[in-house]
């Protein structure tokens, strides 16, 4: 069978690596040379900004290919879902606008009573509160500030701040919710889950991007209560086909607010965070919803203690280095800049991607915490 896997960043490899597994013709679509997939593709790297749909139809249409399978973007999945083939595998547009657009989610998270903050408009102003304020289509934190709710002049800089990041010139204001950021990555079929993994999250570079994570085997029954039938709900509603459903939410300790929600497969190499620690295949079975392999991804299941963390710094300065100040036990390192470049402030790019492992459960909740005050590492 003859698979486009559009997407050639790092973070796909592990999707890529499991279609080479199964025997596919696999072809990889980006417009980067020096991606690392299309380098390891060779001839079977198409280049092509997979941003523009009529022209990838066309590439697909003339190659053939029995079907697609999208990366680690919101753009790939946006492109994927808009093409002519395997359209059983995807969602409709009009369900995956839902759940891209921010407003738009917010409005189906009033409409289904889903466990969600609350949205306000800037002419609500001035309130008591914090609140937070957000592009409605951009990532990576790029545009998000808070705000005293009784400050109207900063309450209006931020939604200024917000819309010149957005793409639409759109922005939302929420209720900023104190609490804990976690992942629910969950596999679902014909609407209700059938495997999810909870992941807590931090942030030591840039406070609206995650850098530091490890996967929570205690997540308390409230939440989950409050959480999962609420996922099902919302899956039903809009008609949702099986694959990965990704949630990010934030905990207060008695319940749960969910932030957002995607199809895409999470970048920075979430899924091998998942597989160190679990064994389960999850790049194998993500793109296993869309290229329909003869069998299941099969797994032996186990129980360690990972932790991901992305190397970032503080303030610019120029990469000449990683030096540890605690002792760790180092299970992979992904580098994703060469020595001497530029390395900017507050995740404006990235060092690398570093897995480690902790002896017990307790060990590695103490490990995250010196990342997240950035006690065991120097960047020289």
């Amino acid at each position: 069978m003859k698979v486009l896997l559009v997407d050639t960043a790092f973070a796909a490899a592990p999707i890529y690596d499991y279609l080479l597994s199964e025997g596919f013709d696999v072809w990889v679509m980006g417009s980067r040379p020096e991606d690392v997939l299309a380098r390891r593709a060779g001839s079977q790297w198409i280049c092509q900004d997979y941003s523009q749909i009529d022209m990838v139809r066309g590439i697909v249409r003339a190659h053939g290919f029995d079907c697609v399978v999208p990366g680690c973007t919101d753009v790939s999945i946006h492109t994927c879902l808009h093409l002519d083939i395997c359209t059983h595998r995807f969602d409709s547009v009009a369900a995956n606008t839902t759940l891209s657009d921010k407003s738009k989610f917010r409005q189906l998270c009033r409409q289904l009573d889903l466990p969600a903050p609350e949205t306000l408009n800037i002419t609500q102003f001035p309130r008591p509160g914090h609140y937070i304020c957000k592009p409605t289509d951009a990532y990576s934190g790029r545009g998000i500030t808070t705000f005293d709710g009784m400050d109207v002049a900063a309450g209006e800089h931020a939604v200024q701040l917000a819309q010149s990041a957005s793409p639409s010139h759109c922005a939302l204001i929420e209720e900023f919710i104190q609490g804990n950021l976690y992942s629910f990555s969950a596999f679902i079929e014909n609407g209700l889950i059938v495997q999810g993994f909870y992941v807590i999250e931090g942030s030591s570079a840039n406070p609206f991007a995650v850098d530091t994570s490890y996967l929570v085997w205690d997540m308390p029954r409230p939440c989950r209560d409050s959480l999962e039938p609420a996922l099902e709900r919302m899956c039903h509603h809009l008609g949702l086909v099986d694959g990965l459903l990704h949630t990010q939410f934030i905990f207060d300790g008695s319940r749960p607010y969910i932030v957002e929600v995607s199809r895409r497969c999470p970048g920075d190499l979430y899924p091998l965070l998942i597989e160190y620690s679990t064994g389960f295949p999850y790049a194998a079975t993500y793109a296993y919803a869309y290229a329909q392999a003869q069998s299941r991804p099969q797994y032996s299941a186990q129980s360690r203690y990972v932790l991901r963390h992305t190397v970032a710094a503080l303030t610019d300065t120029i990469y000449g280095g990683l030096k540890f100040t605690d002792n760790l036990s180092v299970k992979a390192f992904y580098p994703l800049l060469p020595l001497g470049k530029d390395l900017m402030a507050r995740q404006g790019n990235r060092a690398g991607v570093l897995f480690c492992e902790s002896a017990s459960y307790e060990d590695i909740s103490r490990t995250y915490e010196k990342f997240l005050d950035r006690s065991v590492y120097k960047i020289e």
